[in-house]
């Protein structure tokens, strides 16, 4: 066994450990040094030199782990790259970033393209905790969890040549989003086990937390803008979960905390993959609920400009990246902070020694001229600084653990600085002779020469179903007794369940993927409290709860619509359990089958025992969109009334009967209403004007979106009772008004509403004209939309959706649509789902173009 230590040794930064062993070439993390002083890109000559790279293994998604992956798996395409598959979602995420901020930096040659990035992508394979996978012939790799940030992973390697313990970043403590390490009883042959604070014992991590509520909470009270610097991968979490926990307890005032930089795209990931999560965050996330945003805690849009963040009297909490101050949305918070006296700073992490977060810890001892060097400009510094330790990295104590329980006879010191280092090995080489404590530079080799090979400790059920079939929902039962027979009160990983229920090791991913997904939707199996990829069986209790006849779930009943309504493009269904009722909004109600949807109906009602019903409201959105596909540029002006069931369009120009003839005909057609065109009907055999059809229902010469009540002898309600009136109608139900305003015109005084967008308030005719009955007031619908609020909701869907823009969005008045500009990446559903939601909240539609 050959160890070469490329970088991350002797320093913090550049982790990157190349390895020869059973004849194969391995690279442990390709990671990169970000620092001014030294070369960013480990030593991969060394790589060629010695034979190349047949794998690479990822610990977990930090750039200093990462930061190279593009250029070695460039220059080595056919070798694998293994990670867990959290950890290749963060990967994308932190690279495609680094792209970025490459880009922007004329002055460099970027180290590699966006091509580069893509390309190692499609050559990650994610591998589940605990799972042997055999990487090439009698070599496994097993991954364990490594505590410190989701995803991360202590790497195991097992060969005819001997066995190999590579820590990666590694912490102990359980922190509020993820849990500390957990490894099995192992027999490393060798141990690589990373120092960072091998000579640091840590504060009590409550006592830390509690510190810096206490902070936040003397500071808001001093009315002081707070910035916190987070790490967006890991810290970032914590400190938001922090946050959350003191307001909702009311330790903290509810004020305005604002998530910034590249932690939104991390909380993203977080939210899409919450196996990789504490237990109880996980089952926040399974319940659809949020896990960082409240009402108090929200992420700052691409639009928002951040000193308008800044320029009230009142506190602000700003959580943003990056953690050192070397860039990102931090480092201009902190150009606007540093030197004011209603500020304050909190450092909550490590701070490398060229860093700008290192110059304001220097500065906590100082008190004469304090400054402070940022981006290129040297500032005066007033504010507060402050630090408090919610270190990710384990210390002194932890370490020394790990190795007692790994009792490996040769230790490798790596990924910290010389004093940590050379403190511990010392500490360590004079506590057991026997130990082999190494404390290699960057650029040395090691060969490790094994006399004898420790015997490996593997996995043998003592009892196996010997199942020839697939595992699937229906075996679950049977399963649940073998269990409760023979491994009563025992939690296993999906590896060994398959196992137990093959009688044969498993490598085959598909298969465990399929057996992890039939066990987190069976009740007869729960993921672990602590440890959510690992599984115990439910007590018989809790099965007889889980298996009882229960009411059906949204989604269930959504399924069942489905199923009964094959064909029906609905546009959104509206639940009632009180009496049992659904309601199927379409875009054209009156264009449906009535027989036919009453006999899909009929089969509803008997699969579920609720009714459905479908609502009579037509989405005006869409017909307004339809008439321009078949009317084009030339509409002028168009209005609707609901009682008769017609639109009335004005065009510009002359000529083009038949064309206008065969739109009425397809508007009919689609949505079942008349269109009269130029106060006519385009068929002569219609129903004649515009003002006759108005003077039969009653409704001459009434302007769009105008509501009048129906009685004309109704008094006038005092304005502000008016307000009121509106106000509570609209209280409970899903959009309210923007705005009131008190308009006049030629008739006198009346009401004006107006909202997110005018289709949004047609979906409220009939409450508009009840509320015109009610209070005597002559009431309109703005014909404007709210830009801003719908710039607003679309990015935050899409942030929320993992949807990548690349510019402000634009809107187009002509279409009444939002268009979006993106990278490419979402697939179709992430679209979908943007869209509808986009529509359900604002009327409008939004364009995807790359």
């Amino acid at each position: 066994m050959n160890l070469h230590f490329l970088g991350g040794a002797m320093e913090i930064g550049g982790s990157c450990i190349y390895i020869r062993i059973a004849g194969r070439g391995i690279l442990l993390d390709s990671g990169i040094r970000q620092t001014a002083t030294k070369d960013p890109i480990p030593d991969f000559r060394t790589v060629q030199e010695q034979g190349g790279v047949d794998a690479v293994i990822i610990s977990h998604a930090h750039m200093d782990h990462i930061g190279t992956l593009p250029i070695i798996s460039k220059a080595y395409p056919n070798a694998r790259i293994y990670m867990t598959a959290m950890t290749a979602e963060l990967t994308r995420v932190l690279l495609y970033d680094s792209l970025k901020i490459m880009k922007y930096r004329e002055d460099e040659i970027p180290h590699y393209s966006e091509q580069d990035v893509l390309a190692m992508l499609g050559r990650v394979h994610p591998i589940g905790y605990q799972t042997p996978f055999p990487i090439f012939d009698k070599f496994t790799l097993t991954f364990y969890p490594a505590g410190h940030i989701a995803g991360a992973a202590c790497v195991y390697l097992v060969t005819e040549e001997g066995s190999l313990f590579y820590s990666g970043d590694f912490s102990a403590f359980p922190q509020r989003t993820i849990e500390g390490i957990r490894i099995p009883r192992l027999r490393p042959d060798a141990a690589i086990v990373e120092t960072t604070y091998g000579n640091r014992l840590h504060s009590n991590r409550m006592v830390e937390e509690r510190r810096l509520v206490e902070l936040v909470r003397e500071c808001v009270g001093q009315k002081k803008k707070i910035l916190i610097p987070v790490f967006a991968l890991g810290r970032a979490q914590e400190v938001l979960l922090i946050l959350r926990a003191a307001i909702q307890n009311q330790e903290i005032p509810s004020v305005p905390v604002y998530v910034d930089g590249m932690v939104r795209d991390i909380n993203t990931i977080y939210t899409r993959n919450p196996i990789y999560l504490k237990n109880a965050l996980g089952r926040r996330i399974f319940k659809g609920n949020e896990p960082f945003y409240t009402k108090e805690i929200q992420p700052v849009a691409p639009t928002q400009k951040r000193e308008e963040l800044l320029s009230g009297q009142e506190p602000v909490i700003l959580v943003s990246s990056s953690g050192m101050l070397t860039g990102g949305p931090s480092a201009q918070y902190a150009r606007f902070l540093a030197s004011r006296e209603d500020a304050c700073i909190i450092i909550t992490g490590y701070q490398d020694e060229e860093s700008p977060g290192r110059q304001l810890l220097n500065l906590l001892e100082e008190t004469k001229e304090r400054k402070l060097t940022i981006d290129g400009c040297t500032l005066p510094v007033k504010c507060r600084i402050e630090q408090v330790g919610l270190s990710a990295h384990g210390d002194k104590s932890e370490i020394v653990a790990l190795l007692e329980q790994l009792s490996s006879r040769r230790v490798f010191l790596v990924h910290g600085n010389r004093d940590a280092i050379d403190e511990l090995g010392n500490e360590l080489a004079a506590e057991d002779y026997r130990r082999q404590i190494y404390l290699p530079e960057c650029g040395q080799e090691y060969e490790v020469l094994l006399h004898n090979k420790r015997k490996q400790l593997t996995y043998v059920p003592s009892h196996t179903m010997q199942m020839q079939k697939e595992f699937t929902a229906e075996g679950a039962k049977r399963l649940w007794d073998y269990w409760r027979e023979h491994y009563q009160g025992k939690i296993f990983p999906v590896s060994q369940i398959a196992q137990i229920w093959y009688g044969r090791a498993v490598t085959d991913d598909q298969i465990l993927q399929n057996m992890q997904e039939t066990l987190m939707g069976s009740p007869y199996f729960t993921p672990n409290v602590r440890r959510l990829f690992l599984f115990e069986a439910n007590t018989p209790e809790a099965v007889a709860e889980a298996t009882a006849p229960r009411e059906l779930t949204i989604q269930e009943l959504e399924q069942r619509v489905q199923k009964a309504f094959p064909g029906y493009e609905y546009r959104k269904l509206s639940y009632y359990p009180d009496k049992r009722e659904v309601w199927m909004q379409f875009d054209y109600p009156d264009s449906i089958d009535a027989e036919g949807f009453r006999k899909s109906a009929d089969i509803f009602c008997t699969s579920s025992d609720w009714k459905i019903q479908v609502s009579p409201s037509m989405n005006h959105s869409a017909a307004a969109l339809l008439l321009t596909v078949l009317l084009g540029d030339r509409i002028a002006k168009t209005s609707y009334y609901q009682d008769k069931k017609y639109y009335s369009v004005t065009l510009t120009g002359n000529g083009g009967d038949d064309m206008v003839s065969e739109a009425a005909e397809k508007f009919r057609e689609a949505t079942g209403w008349t269109l009269l065109v130029n106060g006519q009907t385009a068929d002569a055999a219609g129903r004649g004007t515009a003002d006759a059809v108005m003077q039969r229902s009653g409704t001459a010469g009434l302007p769009e979106d105008f509501f009048v009540p129906r009685d004309i002898q109704t008094e006038m309600a005092e304005q502000n009772l008016a307000f009121f009136c509106i106000d509570q109608t609209f209280e409970e139900l899903p959009h309210r008004p923007d705005k009131k305003s008190l308009k006049s015109d030629q008739e006198g005084k009346y009401l004006e509403l107006a909202f997110v967008s005018p289709m949004i308030g047609r979906q409220y005719q009939d409450e508009l004209q009840g509320l015109a009955d009610q209070i005597g007031w002559r009431i309109h619908i703005a014909d404007k939309v709210n830009q801003n609020m719908l710039f607003q909701t679309v990015q935050m869907l899409c942030m929320k959706c993992g949807i990548t823009l690349l510019k402000n969005p634009s809107y187009l008045p002509e279409r009444k649509s939002v268009q979006l500009k993106t990278n490419g990446l979402e697939d179709e559903g992430q679209r979908r789902r943007v869209k509808e939601e986009f529509l359900r909240q604002t009327g409008c539609d939004c364009i995807f173009s790359i």
